[in-house]
């Protein structure tokens, strides 16, 4: 069988080229268009949580949804 996770790239570099990539791939992936994705981290911004010491806001809610 042919792999399907091919992306040689990890961690925020990985939600980069989702966020910057193919708009289905981001959907495909996590679950949701782009423009929802980033308005979920404004709202979760706005609630107050942040980036950790070593993963970003948007890495973490990647982690979640994936």
């Amino acid at each position: 069988p042919t792999p399907y996770h091919t992306s040689i790239l990890s961690g925020q570099q990985w939600v980069m080229e989702l966020l910057h990539g193919h708009p289905e791939r981001i959907r495909c992936e996590l679950g949701m268009h782009r423009e929802v994705f980033i308005q979920l981290i404004a709202e979760l911004r706005e609630l107050g949580h942040t980036n950790s010491k070593f993963v970003s806001l948007e890495e973490q809610l990647a982690i979640f949804l994936y």
